[in-house]
């Protein structure tokens, strides 16, 4: 569903960027600060905060959240059941820098292109005493095209295709961050060019 979604984004984005009649002439960012919301290609999201310098964009993405669910239930401890009562928890932490280049421009849209690198972390706590806590760690690369599309001169919002390259190096476990083909014995995988995702955004220019 969500993939069927930003697919939808950037049909809009890219419709509106070549049905738009509008008088709007194209947008020279230089010097261009925002700041706002994206996903990657990689499935990070969180805030993003940009600045271009002429055609090229630097972004930097950061977000995470911790999701905690109730439960109960027994475990063995020397031969000898007990009951147990508390919360598994799952926390996520991703970050990323992104460099952009703004290689055309339209009424109202620019086109770029760009790469960018991300690092993320999961972790899971258990109330059972019998489960094992795991972590990992995620390390990914993307090069993605996409199109911005402003609104006005201070709201825009975005939509890209990517190719995500990933890999993950796990500290303790199994590698539980989904996307990679495989996940080794040692808890280690890589995904090398998985299939291609899409991402969208929005930003607010100062």
């Amino acid at each position: 569903m969500r993939s069927h979604l930003l697919a939808l984004c950037t049909a809009t984005v890219l419709l509106l960027s070549l049905g738009h009649p509008g008088a709007a002439q194209a947008k020279d960012l230089n010097g261009r600060f925002a700041i706002g919301g994206q996903q990657n290609s990689l499935g990070q999201r969180g805030l993003s905060v940009k600045y271009w310098v002429g055609h090229l964009g630097f972004n930097i993405l950061f977000g995470g959240n911790s999701v905690s669910s109730k439960v109960t239930g027994s475990f063995e401890d020397d031969g000898e059941t007990k009951e147990f009562e508390g919360d598994d928890t799952q926390r996520n932490i991703d970050s990323a820098l992104r460099v952009l280049f703004n290689a055309a421009r339209a009424k109202d849209v620019n086109m770029y292109v760009g790469g960018g690198i991300g690092i993320g972390s999961v972790s899971r706590s258990f109330a059972n005493p019998g489960v094992k806590d795991t972590s990992a760690s995620e390390i990914g690369m993307e090069l993605f095209l996409g199109a911005e599309y402003f609104f006005s001169n201070h709201f825009a919002v975005q939509a890209e295709v990517g190719v995500p390259i990933r890999a993950f190096v796990s500290t303790d476990g199994p590698a539980i961050a989904g996307g990679a083909g495989g996940v080794g014995p040692d808890g280690s995988a890589f995904g090398f060019f998985t299939p291609a995702n899409w991402a969208a955004g929005f930003s607010f220019y100062f």
